[in-house]
This record gives C-alpha cells, structure tokens and sequence, in this order.
C-alpha cells in the first residue's frame, strides 16, 4: 500500500475539485503557478506546498488578503491531513487528504476524476487550465505545455512554469513536438540517463531534465493538439504509460467537446441576432424617431434650464440605443460596400477631428501620421470602423500620459492601416474572444458588438483584421485593405459631380 495525498480544492461557490499532490507545488492567480486559482481575490503566487519527511508545509506567500489555518493567520506551518485552510477571507477552501491505495487503484481513481471533466459545464479556457493541471499532478513533472490545432496552426494554449519563450526553455524543438502530432507518435522518456543520446546533448544538460514526456491529443483518430510535459527531478512513481495515455486521451474528448459546445453556441447567437433584427429592430428605430423628435421639440419650446438639460438626457440615451440598434444590424446583413476612391489623410484626418477635445479631457494625444493615399472604400461604412477602434483605443487609457497613433502607409497587398494605442491592453486570455458578438471587456456601457461589427465590414471590403496586445502595454490593430479591382470601378468626380475610372494609384 502507498501513502497517497490529494489537495481537495472549494470555490466560494461550492465548487469542488481534487488535485493530486506528488510534489511541492505553488499556488495562485498567474499562470505559471502549478495550480492556478483565478478569483480576483488571490495573489499572483499566493501560497506554497511543500513536502518533507512525509510532512506536508504550508507556507503563504506574503499575500494581500492573506492564508488561515485554525483561524490563526497563516505564516508556515506544518498542515495537518483533514483540516482545512482559507484562502483569502473564504476565496477558497483547502483540505489536504491522505489516503493508502494500491496502484492498480491509484490508476482507476485517475482515470475517474480525469473523466469528471467531460461533466463540467466551464468555458474552454478553465478547461485547458484544468487538464494540464490534472496531467502534471498525475504524471508528477514539474513544467509544461498544452497546444492546439487553430486555423492549421499549432498555439500554445496554456502552460506551467516555461516563461514566455518556449523555444530554448525545453529541451525538444517545437519542430520536434509539431512532429509528435503530425505522426502521432509519442515520446516517452522517464530517465534521461537511460538515452546516452539524450544525456550527452547540451541542452539536456543546462536544463538537467530527467522525464521528457510529449503525446498527441487524438479524437476518433483525428489529432487535435499536443501535451509537452518534463521534470528536472526523477520521478519515483512514474505513470503507467496505458493509463496515462487514456488519461490523455480523455482530456482530448473533454476539449473538444466544450469546444464545439463553445462553436454551437456562437452560432446561435448569430441566429438570434439575425431574428432580432428582421423582427423588432425596424420598429424600434422608428418609436426612437419618434421620441427623438418630441425631445427635441420639447427642448426648443422652452427657457427652463432643468427641462432643457432633462431633454439632452433623453437625446444621449436615444442616441445610445439608436448606435445599438445600428450595430445590430450592421451585424446581421451583409452588404456590398459602396466604395469610392478617395486619399485616406483627409477622411481619416476628419474622423480623428471631433474626438480630439474628449482625448484632451482623459490626457491622451491623439494624432494621424501618414501621407497621401488613394483607396477605394465605403466611406459611411468604414467611418465606423475607425470610429469604433478611437472609441475603443481611448477608454483602455488609464493615466494622463498616453496616446492614440493612426497611421497609413501602402503595402504590396493594398493598404495598411494601424490604430495603436499604450492603454492597458487585452489579457491574453480574452484575446481570442474580442471579435465575438455581444462580447464585451472593460466597458460598462458597451454593447459587445462594436469589433465583431468592425471585423465583418473589413471583410466586406476583402481586408484582413489582426491585432497585437500586450496587458499593461497597450494594443495595436492593423487592417490591410486590398486595391479594389475589377472593371468598370466608378467613383464621383469632386470637381464635377460625373463618374470617373477608379485608379487608387493615381495621385
């Protein structure tokens, strides 16, 4: 019989998990720690577990809202099996459990919690964080790494312990762990001392690594992503390699499965969106017409300050929904765009112009930079875009030294255009979610439409949207709008009012 312990791990919700405990392991908000805890409440490493001479140490980490144990607050202390420890006034329970199992028994009991992930309703983000949190304690390496398969391209998802740069922080190249999933084929080295040809190499001996552990995340024979995991230390019990591997394999049925239940619900999203704004969204348009125009004559029929600025409040709110009711269906239809052949410095130089006194309220500079630039686009529709994107860029500025650049410059492909600012920036872990509609981050009144509606009108326009964010640092999104081609391309003539070729080479 071995002696076994398991950290039992309850929210404030009553949400419970268990995390096997091998090793010394620390606890907290980043994502680096070995067993992340993401209430706002818990510091960035808040606590850490340590075993010695089969006695487990529990020791807080100078946090903010501190550790208790037996009511006490918690400096280190020697933590008995079976006797809770608070995490940040309640944030989170922690009970260490002790248990004998044999090791046919240990396996089964993996293999159940791994399988309690396929019942969790979590968004896909807790569920990565889970499942490579479950593999390391199962497994007992000390670092690693989760990648999926996204638009063709392996990402890293989530990962413990590597720091920012993968490449030179393991011993495998991501050439050779890209390799393990296009093959399928799995590494499996417990003791690098046991490979001659991997104990005398370099790296191996810089980063002196023991367990290399490297398998694909396979779904009915199809190849979903990869796990990367390692250790500096031998390990004492090693896995048993079938187990491991239907453990992992669950883990690849868990992810997908909130994966396509996360697509699922996407898409009807979209579909309400579509039926919002066929059946309600017109009619409310004209009863804000309607409350507009009474406002406003309202307004003008009196001297009455207080009636006057009652007024403006109704007009900013009809204002408010009528911009709604206009993301709404911008979102649902897909329009042609009118595109007209114009130089980008004047019109982008025109939208920048009125928001200019609200940056100056916030200390924010906000400026154009860049030359002439012919292009033909669709200037109510891409008036939006750019407006959205200043809005956007304006309420992530958090101090009064920051700034908002637009700048332009011609590309092979057509046009670049960048909106960067030095604001606080995305979390990583939102990034993949900004164009969702109805999604929404850092605003209390926004409508969670405004990217999504931004991405579809760039697409529209045949262009291309990425973004770079960094948190605390600031964001930078760029558009690459192509030279419309095709013949018979018309624009208005200023100076004439006739229809002329469009050529956005020309001057």
């Amino acid at each position: 019989m071995i002696q076994r312990y398991q950290l039992l791990i309850r929210d404030r919700h009553g949400f419970e998990r268990t995390v096997p405990l091998t090793r010394s392991v620390t606890l907290g908000r980043q994502s680096l720690c070995d067993v992340v805890l993401s209430d706002s409440m818990i510091s960035r490493n808040h606590l850490r577990l340590e075993l010695r001479d089969d006695t487990w140490w529990a020791e807080d980490l100078q946090t903010t809202h501190g550790s208790f144990y037996k009511d006490k607050q918690l400096g280190r202390v020697a933590w008995e099996p079976d006797t809770p420890l608070r995490l940040a006034d309640g944030a989170y329970t922690l009970t260490l459990l002790s248990t004998s199992q044999t090791s046919s028994e240990l396996h089964l009991q993996a293999i159940l919690e791994t399988a309690q992930l396929l019942a969790q309703e979590v968004d896909l983000e807790d569920l990565l964080e889970q499942s490579l949190d479950r593999l390391l304690a199962i497994s007992g390496t000390d670092r690693g790494f989760l990648m999926l398969l996204e638009d063709g391209e392996l990402q890293t998802r989530v990962q413990r312990n590597l720091g920012h740069e993968l490449e030179g922080a393991i011993h495998l190249s991501l050439s050779s762990v890209r390799s393990v999933f296009e093959t399928g084929d799995p590494i499996w080295i417990l003791n690098v001392a046991d490979d001659h040809h991997l104990s005398n190499q370099q790296s191996i001996m810089r980063l002196e690594l023991k367990t290399i552990l490297c398998l694909p995340l396979v779904l009915q024979g199809r190849r979903i992503g990869v796990v990367y995991l390692d250790s500096r230390r031998p390990i004492i019990e090693p896995p048993d390699r079938e187990t491991f591997e239907a453990i992992v394999a669950l883990c690849a049925i868990a992810i997908e499965r909130t994966r396509l239940s996360e697509e699922n619900l996407r898409s009807q999203v979209l579909a309400t969106v579509g039926q919002v704004s066929s059946s309600i969204v017109h009619d409310f348009k004209n009863g804000l017409f309607v409350l507009r125009g009474h406002a406003d004559l309202l307004g003008l029929s009196t001297n009455d300050h207080k009636i006057r600025h009652h007024c403006q409040k109704i007009l900013e709110c009809v204002d408010r929904l009528t911009h709604l009711s206009q993301d709404v269906l911008d979102y649902a239809k897909v329009r042609e765009p009118h595109r007209v052949a114009m130089d980008l410095k004047p019109f982008l130089e025109a939208i920048l112009e009125p928001m200019v006194p609200r940056a100056a309220e916030l200390g924010v500079s906000l400026r154009a930079e860049g030359g002439p630039c012919r292009v033909a686009l669709d200037p109510a529709r891409f008036t939006r875009v750019v407006e959205n994107l200043l809005t956007n860029a304006l309420d992530a500025m958090t101090d009064m030294s920051g700034e908002v650049l637009v700048s332009w410059n011609r590309v092979t492909s057509g046009v670049q255009i960048s909106v960067r600012d030095n604001g606080k920036g995305i979390p990583k872990r939102l990034q993949k979610r900004i164009f969702e509609p109805f999604f929404s981050h850092g605003k209390k009144k926004g409508t969670g439409l405004g990217m999504a509606t931004v991405k579809k009108i760039i697409e529209e326009h045949g262009g291309t949207l990425e973004f770079m964010s960094e948190e605390g640092k600031g964001t930078d999104i760029l558009i690459v709008l192509p030279d419309h081609e095709g013949g018979g391309r018309t624009a208005v003539d200023e100076s004439t009012g006739k229809h002329r070729a469009l050529d956005p080479e020309s001057p």
